[in-house]
């Protein structure tokens, strides 16, 4: 009984596995290394953007506080706690820029592949949030300086 069960297990993951090959052998993968590298590039500007814009509501006055818990706590520490902060902010982009500039070689397609098309979902996903945390912020600072 447990033997069947586990041969038509083995079966199904075998196709499962035959699909998902065959889907990311579908993606053009010059054409992935080209989004990946726009898609690193707002990532990283948006990262700054939102640090300045973060560091601009803050010295603005006391009415504005940083909503993250953990760069809150260190932007109590001075200067070693705001390059504590920074350093947390940016240890992301380490793994984003390997897997943007990962070489494809024959051994390991399917293996670059899946690393790649992770990168861009993780690069897209980063990029919408980040813009909302941009916006959120400039929209914010905006009203602030314009209301005075």
């Amino acid at each position: 009984m447990f033997d069947k069960a586990r041969a038509r297990m083995r079966e199904r993951y075998a196709q499962a596995r035959i699909r998902e090959t065959r889907f990311l052998m579908t993606f053009d993968i010059a054409k992935v290394n080209n989004r990946l590298l726009i898609l690193l590039s707002v990532f990283i500007f948006l990262n700054f953007f939102d640090a300045i814009t973060t560091l601009l509501a803050i010295n603005a006055g006391p009415t504005f506080v940083e909503l993250n818990p953990i760069a809150s706590n260190l932007f109590h520490h001075d200067f070693i706690g705001f390059v504590a902060a920074l350093g947390l902010k940016y240890i992301p982009i380490i793994p984003l820029v390997y897997a943007t500039f990962l070489r494809s070689n024959e051994k390991h397609v399917v293996a670059i592949r899946v690393v790649k098309v992770s990168a861009f979902i993780a690069l897209v996903a980063a990029d919408l949030f980040y813009l909302g945390v941009v916006g959120s912020n400039s929209f914010t600072l905006a009203r602030y300086y314009f209301a005075i």
